[in-house]
């Protein structure tokens, strides 16, 4: 998968001399049929048309070039009609508002992701909107089967939103799924203890090959790579092959299409990283751990079962836990190295409405602390300027400098600073 605008810049280059002959100024695209049409070359002149490359004369899109068999690959957009009628219709949707038929705003579009091999496109990247990352503002939206483009505004069917949602899944579902029918034998275990004591040793033995069962499946879940507790979760950051290609773009959803890809470029810890359960070794071992203990309290009768169960579901559930309390430790720190040595957007208040810092002042580790302390680290790293700044600090300061700011003066009870020789 390409993004388009890393499209944009490549050399065209010919596999039968390997001469460059043009460069890609913009990528074609049909919003209807949902496909990369070709590669704008030349934007052609007053006594000249526009040349293009058709899609299905290129032989390999490259992360670095787009090879072609020879140059004759390039044609005038008068023999493409498909690319002339698009680009008589002139439609420049950087920046149309993205909304699905029953009025959610998913964003406004910023570029697209395509197949390399096949031009089919595979979603867009939209900022902004009702499922925008809380820390880059984008998300990932799926391309649709249909999608409508008007003056101002694309719309696509509902379900689009739909699967853009992060869905529960993976080991808590397992555990679920598994908590359900260790109840379910601790229960029946239980009324057929009135039965006498030999019903009993056999359903208890029963039970205890049933749960020994799930437990199975739940271990097997997770030494087969943690992938299915990765389905339905939400991308963080990118996810590349060996090539350069993209196998997951940020805010898109893991499905078992990306799984499958991600299996066959190896890049599977990569993705697990990428959903943030790098920390999902430990649920591993504590599966197989609970199955062997609750496998012997089984065998000991009807009461040490539901005991059993109770104290494995209990496990289970913190096991769970603690993958997403690490995940969350993992992002906000990614965020606060991003965050530092940076300028901020807007001021940042104390809970008593001290000045942190100043609008355009540098985050510093002492912010950060500071921020943290006063429970407002979400507003800082909420404020961060994540562009170039084309701005100097004097045109943006505010008359009064936060607390942390490294231009702060020292106190009259602080060490001067030292000497520069």
């Amino acid at each position: 998968m390409l993004k388009g605008s890393d499209a944009i810049g490549l050399p065209v280059v010919t596999f039968d001399t390997g001469e460059k002959i043009e460069k890609v100024s913009d990528v074609v695209f049909d919003h209807e049929g949902s496909r990369v049409l070709g590669f704008l070359v030349d934007e052609g002149g007053w006594f000249s048309s526009a040349r293009v490359l058709p899609f299905e004369s290129v032989q390999t899109v490259g992360p670095d070039a787009v090879l072609v068999p020879s140059k004759a690959a390039v044609i005038d957009v008068k023999s493409a009609p498909e690319i002339a009628r698009v680009l008589r219709r002139d439609n420049v949707l950087k920046g149309t508002k993205i909304m699905t038929t029953d009025g959610r705003d998913l964003g406004s579009m910023r570029d697209l992701y395509f197949d390399e091999r096949t031009g089919s496109i595979e979603g867009y990247d939209v900022s902004g909107g009702l499922f925008a990352d809380a820390y880059e503002g984008r998300s990932f939206v799926p391309a649709p089967r249909t999608i409508t483009i008007g003056e101002d505004v694309a719309f696509v069917p509902p379900e689009t939103a739909a699967l853009m949602e992060e869905q529960v899944g993976g080991i808590k579902g397992a555990a679920q799924s598994l908590g359900g029918r260790i109840e379910e034998g601790a229960q029946a275990a239980g009324e057929r203890l009135q039965e006498g004591t030999q019903v009993l040793g056999e359903k208890a033995r029963s039970g205890a090959q049933a749960a020994r069962a799930g437990f199975g499946d739940l271990a097997g879940t997770a030494s087969g790579g943690l992938l299915g507790a990765a389905k339905g979760r939400r991308v963080l950051e990118p996810v590349r092959g060996p090539g350069g290609y993209l196998i997951a773009a940020p805010g898109q959803i893991v499905t078992d299409q990306l799984i499958e890809r991600a299996r066959a470029e190896n890049q599977e810890q990569a993705l697990l990283a990428a959903t943030g359960l790098t920390a999902g070794g430990a649920v591993t071992s504590g599966a197989r751990g609970a199955a062997s203990t609750a496998g012997s309290e089984l065998r000991e009768g009807a009461a040490d079962l539901k005991q059993g169960a109770a104290n494995l579901w209990d496990r289970v559930k913190g096991k769970v836990g603690e993958v997403k309390d690490r995940s969350a430790e993992e992002l906000e720190e990614r965020r606060i190295k991003a965050a530092l040595g940076r300028p901020v957007t807007r001021v940042v208040l104390d809970r008593q409405d001290g000045v942190i810092l100043n609008f355009g002042e540098l985050i510093t580790h002492g912010a950060i602390e500071r921020a943290r302390e006063e429970g407002v680290l979400d507003t800082l790293l909420d404020s961060v300027h994540k562009g170039e700044a084309k701005f100097s600090q004097e045109d943006l300061k505010a008359p009064e400098q936060g607390s942390e700011s490294l231009e702060r003066e020292p106190s009259s009870g602080e060490p001067p600073p030292p000497a520069s020789s």
